[in-house]
């Protein structure tokens, strides 16, 4: 199975394709396609499966850390401040992977017909990777063959990413996604407490409020942030802070203390500290290899540092 779908997205995911992506028009779905191993990159995940076809690579947030085969899926339940690294991918064998944004609107819909599922229950973690079954190599070969038939794929992609969202909810992996179902469960609440962070990046985050918030005492509440997201709340949101910089660090003129500022920073000289730590050189000198005529900014679905709305 794995090899006819290593064929079919060859086909679809061109070398030639721009920064590797190749979207897919179903669902956000995109193939990616990278022909050399990636430096650590820093980014943002949403909600998302990543099916890896061919090569490897290596994921980690805070104290969470999955390495990710061929074969392998990656399932990220909640949005998750990540470094990741391809470590497997040549000219030869191309690194190829599926990615497919999950819809938690979805998932929440199968409330009603969820059987009981018992195991893994106790694993909140918000990143994963497993083997993938072959029913869900199966979905997703159907998937990519749906991409390309333009007649059918209004009527039955709707279709085939309700099957997706349901073998992952059925697959013994689907502990932290079948917690979504159940409001006043703890990754609910950490979901919650992560968009009210997100909101409002540049302010003081009160730690106490959150978990107010949840219905916690903070211990318990800082617990089970750190639970699902290998992060603290502080650390969470420091490293969200950096990846909005840095794309404003990329993608503008602004000054770097403005940058800081914008971002919650009240020390520019602590910002590029912390900034250099991230992505291994202070901003100027980014900003500045960034816009040399032979970088390489490739970009992918999953790889690029996310603005924070």
């Amino acid at each position: 199975m794995r090899s006819g779908l290593v064929r079919l997205a060859g086909e679809l995911a061109p070398p030639e394709a721009a920064g590797g992506v190749t979207q897919l028009g179903l669902g956000g779905a995109v193939l990616l396609r990278r022909t050399q191993p990636s430096a650590i990159e820093g980014t943002l995940y949403r909600p998302l499966l990543c099916v890896i076809l061919q090569g490897a690579k290596d994921v980690s947030a805070g104290t969470l850390s999955v390495h990710c085969p061929a074969g392998n899926a990656i399932i990220v339940s909640h949005d998750l401040p990540v470094l990741s690294r391809i470590t497997r991918a040549s000219l030869a064998e191309p690194y190829i992977a599926v990615v497919l944004p999950l819809d938690l609107g979805i998932l929440r819909g199968f409330f009603d017909r969820m059987p009981d599922i018992a195991g893994g229950e106790d694993n909140a973690a918000a990143l994963l990777s497993c083997p993938a079954d072959g029913e869900l190599l199966d979905a997703i070969f159907r998937l990519i063959t749906l991409a390309r038939q333009e007649i059918a794929a209004p009527l039955l992609g709707p279709i085939l990413l309700r099957e997706i969202h349901a073998r992952l909810l059925l697959s013994p992996q689907g502990s932290i996604l079948r917690r979504f179902l159940y409001r006043e469960d703890p990754s609910n609440h950490v979901a919650r407490a992560i968009a009210s962070i997100r909101a409002s990046i540049e302010a003081p985050m009160k730690v106490s409020a959150l978990a107010e918030h949840a219905g916690m005492s903070t211990s318990s509440f800082h617990a089970h942030f750190k639970a699902v997201t290998g992060l603290t709340p502080g650390q969470y949101q420091k490293d969200i802070r950096l990846l909005e910089a840095r794309r404003l660090i990329l993608d503008s003129d602004a000054a770097v203390s403005s940058v800081a500022f914008d971002v919650g920073y009240e020390s520019p000289a602590q910002f590029s500290r912390d900034y250099a730590r991230k992505f291994g050189c202070p901003p100027r000198e980014d900003r500045n290899r960034a816009r040399e005529p032979d970088s390489d900014r490739s970009t992918a679905f999953v790889s690029q540092p996310a603005a924070v709305n």
